[in-house]
């Protein structure tokens, strides 16, 4: 394969093995960063003259740097995931023991622990797993960004609750590392836990767990006037269901309008709706939901 036709793969980026594996000799390499057709990003890495400067290309860089006994880890790994984490402005690679990463802009993290489902791989990079990011930021994070992040894996279906409830339980305490943390975000995750398809939606499926109150169906689906609904949360027999204002983000007028329709539907079918928004505190979602339930 041409080192051109490599680089288009891989974010613009070659490394020195690959472009000698393309035919590019010392000598040729030397010539084509002289002429400024190769631009050098980090040590034996190199990028194609005109291919975007991005932050996934930065990352790239430093995995071909390290090597494959490297791998990107904690919110680096988690922003690769597809998590919205906030980034510290390093690169944050984990390796073993005796590989120590000395990189400019890069953070490196060592461990004993990596176990084989410790380690995936996303577009072509070597990366810590959902499971395994969550543990690593644990100590870095709030209780309530750990638990969104927690919630994105689970929504995303990159995570098991239980895997995560069985890895921490046999988990000790190490540096950047929260045990309890971690046990609190499970406390608030019981068996079952639907982290639904937003983060409101994971919000009041724990505030209905917490407060033990009628647990609804998630993404109920009614079909009425030979249209098919689907509902956040339903309580079917009672003929109740909650969504509302702010379960997304409307960016259309027509989502608003399919949402309105949506609900005058339902309740000309009998259907009692509650509503809820972001802004509203946990405990008057509580007791909103649980005055419904005591009324319908």
């Amino acid at each position: 394969m041409r080192p051109e036709e490599w680089a288009e793969r891989n974010d613009g980026l070659l490394s020195r093995d690959e472009a000698s594996n393309g035919g590019v000799s010392l000598g040729q390499l030397r010539w084509r960063r002289a002429t400024e057709r190769y631009r050098v990003v980090r040590r034996n890495v190199d990028a194609i003259a005109g291919a975007p400067q991005t932050w996934k290309q930065q990352v790239r860089a430093v995995a071909l740097t390290c090597g494959p006994r490297v791998a990107i880890a904690h919110s680096t790994a988690a922003r690769l995931l597809g998590a919205d984490v906030i980034d510290d402005g390093s690169i944050h690679v984990i390796g073993p023991i005796s590989r120590l990463v000395r990189l400019e802009g890069v953070t490196c993290h060592r461990s004993t622990t990596l176990e084989p489902e410790d380690l995936v791989c996303r577009d072509g990079m070597a990366c810590t797993s959902p499971l395994r990011t969550v543990i690593d930021v644990s100590g870095s994070l709030s209780v309530n960004a750990l638990g969104k992040l927690v919630d994105h894996f689970l929504r995303t279906r990159q995570l098991q609750l239980e895997e995560l409830r069985e890895r921490v339980d046999r988990s000790r305490p190490a540096p950047g590392r929260s045990i309890k943390k971690l046990r609190i975000v499970l406390a608030a995750r019981i068996p079952d836990y639907d982290a639904g398809e937003s983060e409101l939606e994971g919000r009041i499926a724990r505030i209905i767990d917490r407060a033990g109150l009628e647990r609804p169906a998630q993404q109920h689906r009614v079909r009425l006037d030979g249209d098919r609904y689907r509902i956040d949360f339903a309580w079917p027999d009672r003929k109740l269901f909650l969504e509302g204002n702010g379960f997304g983000f409307h960016r259309l007028s027509s989502d608003l309008d399919k949402d309105a329709v949506r609900q005058n539907t339902l309740v000309l079918a009998g259907w009692t709706p509650i509503e809820i928004t972001w802004r509203m505190p946990d405990a008057l979602i509580e007791d909103t939901i649980r005055r419904f339930l005591a009324r319908v």
